[in-house]
């Protein structure tokens, strides 16, 4: 009789196999998911902590020349990225060494770049560890994230800007920024016409805290010197009107409350040596001309400035002036390309 051929228990034995074989891959691939996660998580960690490092930095604008300064570049980039964590075994304070972490780059004549790169790698002893890989020997994975922000000249302004028009000097010539120069925003230093200030009179704007006030009144004037105008005025503009008529009272009271609201109200200084908290800033835009003390007249803006109050505005209602440092500074609005003007606000912004 021959034998009967059965191999059910063989068949059964191989199928086992397959189903071990078949869990610990879907286990393997859960882990290794697991780790992707984490992994793309510190790379979007990383990347927030470089962009806002590069920005700080790219805000250093030295007001005297409008370069970066470098030094304090760094020192901003530091401390924006170390305000951010990213994992390592659990979420960590991001660590940037400021000069080995931060570069300034100059690409096609642009000085005013900074780039920053934050890490989590095992050379600087912070890797990004692992969860299950390790039972593949990986303990640990580098990640990195760069960002490179710039400073680049405004040709729009879209918030804060003051109704103040100080004109181009005779020839085009700059104001002087540096720490020892004056200007006074008036626009008749002989008090013939009461004191009259360089006023435009901005287009209706449903923005901001000075939203949907007239644009000549007493009261507007005061709410845009304390708070500044929240639309946008371009280089070129030529729709901005000038305001006639003595405004003494509503642009006292405005600046004013701006200078109360500052947290250094020493009087005499200049920019370089202020630590306020901006309110004594005032970006101004620049006209070509303000003729006509007694009327209207349309004037071309050509251009934009930060003015530094350096003492509160003195005098009465005909001799009051506003004394203070042009200056170039950071300002919210819209950059353009190409090299900036003498005197300029500019924005940041990221270029990679």
């Amino acid at each position: 009789m021959t034998p009967r051929n059965d191999n059910t228990r063989d068949e059964r034995g191989v199928a086992m196999i397959y189903v071990a074989v078949f869990l610990l891959s879907s286990l393997w691939l859960t882990s290794l998911a697991i780790d992707m996660g984490k992994l793309m998580t510190t790379k979007t960690e990383l990347q927030k902590a470089a962009d806002s490092a590069a920005l700080a930095g790219a805000s250093a604008i030295n007001p005297s020349t409008g370069a970066l300064t470098q030094a304090t570049a760094r020192t901003r980039a530091v401390i924006a990225g170390g305000a951010n964590t990213a994992l390592q075994e659990t979420a960590e304070p991001v660590v940037i060494d400021p000069n080995a972490d931060v570069d300034f780059p100059v690409v096609a004549g642009n000085t005013r770049l900074v780039r920053v790169t934050v890490h989590r790698e095992a050379a600087t002893g912070n890797p990004m560890t692992t969860i299950f890989a390790r039972s593949l020997g990986i303990s640990s994975l580098n990640v990195h994230a760069n960002a490179t922000a710039e400073a680049a000249a405004l040709t729009a302004v879209c918030d804060g800007l003051l109704p103040f028009a100080p004109t181009l000097l005779a020839g085009g010539v700059p104001f002087d920024k540096t720490c020892g120069s004056e200007y006074t925003l008036h626009a008749d230093p002989a008090m013939a016409n009461g004191g009259q200030f360089q006023l435009l009179s901005f287009p209706p704007c449903n923005e901001g805290p000075c939203a949907g006030m007239n644009g000549t009144g007493g009261a507007t004037i005061r709410c845009l010197m304390e708070n500044g105008y929240g639309c946008c005025i371009n280089i070129g503009d030529l729709f901005v009107d000038t305001k006639p008529g003595n405004t003494v009272g509503p642009v006292r009271q405005g600046l004013d409350a701006r200078w109360d609201e500052d947290t250094d109200l020493r009087e005499g200084i200049c920019y370089q040596q202020y630590i306020g908290d901006g309110h004594r800033v005032m970006p101004v835009p620049i006209v070509e001309t303000f003729a006509g003390l007694n009327g209207r007249t349309n004037a071309r803006i050509t251009g934009f400035a930060g003015f530094f109050m350096k003492v509160r505005p003195t005098g009465g209602a005909k001799t009051m002036q506003v004394t203070g440092q042009f200056i170039d500074y950071v300002a919210p609005g819209e950059p353009g390309g190409g090299p900036p003007p003498p005197n300029a606000l500019y924005t940041v912004r990221l270029v990679e």
